[in-house]
């Protein structure tokens, strides 16, 4: 069965999927098709690198939009730990909550990996290993 994944690219390098083969080329961008296997994977290895620069520099604005906002809660925090009217109940409770929040950042961080988990769809469809490539338990 012949391959025909039609797509836009601008000429910058920006790649567009249409919704379907009949979507009309947008002005700004040429008509291209990929017709073999090597050039449908050289495109997916494009659409991951431009969704993985996307996403890092999502995470990028997000850290340095917010880095402000997060030092001075934790300044906010630190002079409540240094005050002598906090209780010791109070401290050890603020100096669990800044190790919860580093754990959380870090969590955040981590949701960009999901963006790019449907384009890896070709991939997981290989065979792991002798078994899987046989079809039958060695």
């Amino acid at each position: 069965m012949p391959i025909h994944l039609r797509f836009f690219e601008r000429r910058d390098g920006t790649v567009l999927l249409p919704p379907d083969d009949t979507t009309p080329c947008p002005a700004d961008c040429l008509d291209r098709e990929a017709n073999t296997l090597t050039e449908v994977d050289a495109l997916q290895r494009r659409l991951q690198q431009a969704t993985n620069d996307r996403c890092q520099r999502e995470l990028q604005h997000d850290e340095e939009a917010f880095a402000s906002a997060r030092q001075r809660v934790i300044d906010n925090i630190h002079a409540k730990l240094a005050s002598s009217a906090t209780s010791q109940y109070e401290r050890d409770f603020l100096r669990e909550y800044i190790k919860l929040r580093e754990e959380k950042r870090e969590k955040y961080r981590q949701r960009f990996a999901c963006d790019t988990a449907y384009l890896e769809m070709r991939e997981n469809d290989r065979p792991r290993n002798a078994e899987e490539l046989l079809r039958e338990s060695l």
